[in-house]
């Protein structure tokens, strides 16, 4: 059974709760036709292996730390950054610390202006 995602305009916390952090996990919070916003939770040393999503996306890390290698370098993020991924460009994430990452998906272009 999926579970229920926050309807528009509901308030949500992104943090995980209890003792979450010992297995990776995903939770889709968010999906239109256009947009998806999942939260990963990453243990420390858990991988996203490499792979490329067909839109643009953004990787916000929330809490812990993690290496975030794309377009031939690896890059550091820390609770309150964030980066953009082009569409289509291999990346992959590994997770330094136990690691939420939040991470937004187009996923349609649309043709409005």
């Amino acid at each position: 059974m999926a579970l229920p995602r926050p309807e528009s305009g509901e308030v949500f916390n992104i943090h995980p709760t209890g003792e979450q952090y010992t297995e990776f996990f995903t939770r889709a919070i968010v999906r239109t036709d256009e947009l998806e916003v999942i939260r990963f939770v990453l243990p420390q040393g858990n991988t996203l292996r490499e792979h490329k999503v067909a839109g643009d996306c953004t990787v916000q890390c929330i809490e812990g730390a993690i290496e975030l290698t794309a377009h031939g370098k690896t890059v550091r993020l820390v609770e309150g950054e964030m980066t953009y991924i082009a569409a289509c460009a291999q990346h992959a994430v590994l997770a330094l610390k136990n690691s939420v990452i939040l991470v937004t998906m187009v996923l349609h272009k649309s043709n409005h202006a």
